[in-house]
């Protein structure tokens, strides 16, 4: 669970702070010195990746840095916390930022006029619930597969969480790396993906639709038209979004 999260810009001055847990005892207008400084150093080196999340260890917890080219953002996170969503989470708000207002941060004060639209972002993202699924969804999870999988022209079917593992389904496991890479490189969204993005992995082409931090992967059989698949994966992520 992210405690609270800041915006930063790349001299290291405050844009936007919010504090997600009220057990938290944190100041939202100062941040550590060392919060601070490794803002600045990180955004002046040229090695500093994007597409990563860069941690420090403290006794109140982690400080979890995401680098962008105009902000940082910054999130203190538990010690008992496994770190894998949160970061997840953190680089999916920074990319939605990023893509919506680019540069124009850098002209930007905490004015309240400048930050609206972050912080319904913000909001938007940080209601997503990444916490484990039940044992009742999962058990309505394997209801859709099962279903899916009755139509003659469908190879298999897979659910697969933020980090690419699958949850449920029969993928066969010669093809689990290939959507793995594919799931873990995207984000999490706070919608429904609109289209299917459509990768291959050995004769099957796999249609694939997010679902907030959750991915369906459907392939037909290969003699079969992709559009079977295309309709069974846009089913399937439709019952999922009423169930999560």
């Amino acid at each position: 669970m992210i405690r609270c999260l800041y915006i930063i810009k790349s001299d290291g001055e405050i844009l936007y702070g919010k504090l997600l847990d009220e057990r938290t005892d944190v100041d939202l207008h100062n941040i550590p010195h060392y919060v601070k400084n490794s803002v600045i150093l990180f955004h002046s080196r040229s090695s500093t990746s994007s597409e990563k999340v860069y941690t420090l260890q403290q006794s109140n917890g982690f400080w979890a840095y995401a680098f962008f080219h105009s902000f940082a953002l910054v999130a203190l996170l538990p010690l008992t916390d496994n770190l894998v969503n949160p970061k997840y989470m953190l680089l999916s708000i920074g990319r939605k930022i990023a893509h919506e207002f680019g540069t124009m941060i850098n002209t930007w004060s905490n004015d309240k006029s400048d930050i609206g639209a972050i912080e319904r972002i913000i909001d938007q993202y940080t209601s997503i619930d990444l916490s484990p699924l039940s044992v009742d969804t999962l058990e309505k999870i394997d209801t859709l597969i099962t279903a899916a999988l009755e139509q003659p022209k469908i190879a298999f079917v897979g659910i697969f969480d933020s980090r690419g593992k699958m949850v449920r389904g029969n993928v066969p496991e010669i093809h689990l790396f290939r959507i793995e890479v594919e799931v873990s490189q995207g984000v999490i969204k706070p919608v429904m993906d609109i289209a299917p993005t459509s990768i291959i992995t050995g004769e099957y082409k796999v249609q694939m639709l997010r679902v907030n931090s959750l991915t369906v992967a459907v392939a037909s059989l290969p003699t079969e038209s992709t559009l079977n698949a295309v309709s069974t994966v846009g089913e399937i992520a439709h019952a999922l979004n009423e169930l999560v």
